[in-house]
């Protein structure tokens, strides 16, 4: 896996790092608090090399 390319995906596809206003990880999840979630693709972010889904809870994604 290109770790590089799928993380690149995520930002595209997450609307930039200007639309993240925080970020954390767990041993499985990467967590993010979203600005605009009007400006996400959760279908795009499901078919990245890696991911496993995508949910929305407690205000992140």
């Amino acid at each position: 896996m290109d770790y590089r390319k799928s993380a690149q995906e995520v930002l595209d596809n997450i609307g930039g790092a200007g639309n993240v206003v925080s970020a954390a990880h767990c041993a499985t999840r990467l967590r993010l608090v979203i600005a605009d979630n009007a400006k996400v693709d959760k279908g795009a972010l499901e078919n990245i090399d890696g991911a496993k889904g995508v949910f929305e809870a407690q205000g992140q994604l």
